[in-house]
């Protein structure tokens, strides 16, 4: 099962600082956000976007994906730019987000035709479109009915952020069932309580990870396990090196090698 972790937690590094990190503890995978604060955004030049590629390998980093903020809702009017991006790093994956900020029902129509849509152009391309529960489609039933709108086939997967449908009041087994058939990355954060959101080191908070990796892993999960830590949003969040050994704990527990 592979492990990685998002540069969510370590905000505006440049790779080699990410690769001192991550060696440390021994994580060989890495998400890059994809955001204007970033040193990897859509608009970095061909040279830039060598270099990072070439830097990821001398890292010995392997790249799982690029986590966008590419709206499914709002038309995903950026789009071709992102999937230009992981084409010219590597990236095996685009992180999208569903958009909308009410109930589900408002965007489901206009959030399924833009994936089908955007879908169509990624068939064959070597990337993945994951959508994460998130904004109006938080608990994992509400992303099924997306996906399932959407028939969008293989190049599209889901991501289960385990906070969300968790704070949304869905239980793991729910969301499990829900996405199994596109589960293709698991993120893994904590805080206190559904309305108190500070970024704490995982296994010390209140969101049931130990269950949602082990529902993740029954319905054939297989990885990879992302670390989320949402310090761009929270300066004070949890130290990143405490966060990263707590993500290793709890994978350990709920995950036998």
């Amino acid at each position: 099962m592979l492990f990685a972790v998002s540069t969510l937690g370590y905000p505006g590094r440049p790779i080699d600082q990410v690769g001192a990190l991550l060696r440390r503890h021994g994580v060989e995978a890495v998400q890059l956000r994809c955001a204007s604060d970033e040193p990897v955004h859509v608009g970095i030049d061909t040279a830039a976007r060598r270099d990072i590629r070439r830097r990821l390998g001398d890292e010995g980093l392997a790249l799982i994906g690029l986590a966008t903020y590419v709206n499914l809702a709002g038309g995903a009017t950026d789009f071709a730019a992102h999937l230009d991006l992981a084409h010219d790093l590597g990236a095996p994956a685009l992180r999208l987000m569903p958009g909308g900020g009410d109930h589900p029902s408002t965007h489901l129509q206009r959030a399924a035709e833009t994936l089908s849509r955007i879908a169509a152009r990624t068939n064959g391309s070597g990337v993945r479109l994951l959508v994460e529960t998130h904004d109006a489609f938080l608990r994992g039933d509400d992303l099924r009915r997306l996906l399932e709108m959407a028939q969008a086939g293989p190049a599209v997967g889901a991501i289960w952020d385990a906070l969300h449908p968790w704070r949304a009041g869905e239980a793991p087994a729910v969301t499990a069932a829900a996405l199994s058939p596109w589960l293709a990355e698991v993120q893994i954060k904590d805080v206190a309580a559904p309305t108190r959101l500070h970024p704490l080191v995982p296994g010390s908070g209140a969101v049931p990870l130990p269950e949602v990796l082990t529902r993740a892993r029954e319905a054939g999960f297989d990885g990879p396990v992302v670390l989320e830590h949402e310090a761009r949003w929270y300066p004070d969040a949890a130290p990143i090196d405490e966060t990263i050994e707590g993500a290793q704990r709890v994978l350990a527990a709920a995950w036998p090698q």
